[in-house]
């Protein structure tokens, strides 16, 4: 029997992923742009090792000016 009071996902929440060399720099990520990390995955590259997954649509700040 389902719980009532248990929430069920009826709909996909958005999430965005950033790679990263370690799970550390998810955390970093998160706290700099104020994201919410939902967890961190593996990928299988020897280099960008993770991909952080963060709730809803992210993006980063462009800092270059615009002409």
């Amino acid at each position: 029997m389902v719980d009532p009071s248990i929430p069920i996902e009826t709909e996909e929440m958005p999430e965005s992923r950033h790679a990263a060399t370690d799970p550390q720099k998810c955390r970093d990520m998160a706290e700099k742009y104020d994201w919410t990390l939902l967890r961190v995955e593996k990928t299988g590259d020897r280099i960008l090792k993770v991909n952080c997954v963060f709730a809803g649509e992210t993006e980063f700040p462009n800092y270059t000016p615009e002409d």
